[in-house]
């Protein structure tokens, strides 16, 4: 969310692909860091898109854009026309394990190397924010496999006990043109996002 308001902020037009949460969620969420995105759909600088559709009794949102993953056409179709309208920065997630069984691994091979390379050609900034497969079976943890192999840039998160407390960490496995660090690092988060504890 820091990362596409920061977008906002800086006169950009962002996008966000909210997978199986209604958007009014979500903007519940941009509101309990004091953000109104509000405006910014209206204006046509904050575009959400859906890959899953929303379940009997709930109406669509008319302000989302609706598609399946299933349908790789139309998938592009939205994505081409997220680009014409000069989004900069677009993010995707929280995928569950329900994403990873709604694909075949040929299609979600197909999705993930169109997505890089959309997002990498079209000058986009993209992130997409995985639940973890460990523990999972065999067939999530190949598409978690193939989608670390794609990604330029891989960010892992976890929460671990440290002195009887539980304490956020992260590791950067993959970022192009930067040092990995060599070990966890703790982290907190808040309004103006991510801050390693040092």
């Amino acid at each position: 969310m820091r990362f596409l308001w920061a977008g906002l902020q800086n006169g950009e037009t962002v996008a966000c692909d909210v997978f199986d949460r209604p958007w009014e969620h979500r903007r519940r969420c941009f509101a309990s860091f004091g953000w109104n995105v509000r405006p910014y759909e209206q204006q046509g600088r904050f575009l959400p898109v859906q890959a899953f559709e929303r379940f009997d009794p709930y109406p669509p949102d008319p302000a989302v854009e609706y598609f399946s993953l299933d349908d790789f056409d139309a998938m592009r179709a939205i994505d081409l026309r997220l680009s014409r309208a000069g989004v900069s920065r677009f993010a995707a997630g929280d995928n569950t394990e329900h994403v990873f069984e709604s694909l075949t691994e040929e299609r979600w091979r197909e999705v993930q190397a169109w997505t890089v390379n959309w997002a990498f050609h079209d000058r986009m900034t993209n992130i997409d924010v995985r639940n973890e497969a460990t523990g999972r079976g065999g067939r999530a943890l190949r598409l978690m496999d193939m989608t670390f192999a794609l990604a330029h840039n891989v960010f892992r998160f976890r929460t671990v006990e440290r002195d009887g407390r539980m304490r956020r960490e992260l590791r950067i496995e993959k970022m192009e043109g930067v040092a990995d660090p060599l070990d966890w690092l703790p982290f907190e988060i808040g309004p103006d996002g991510i801050r390693i504890l040092l």
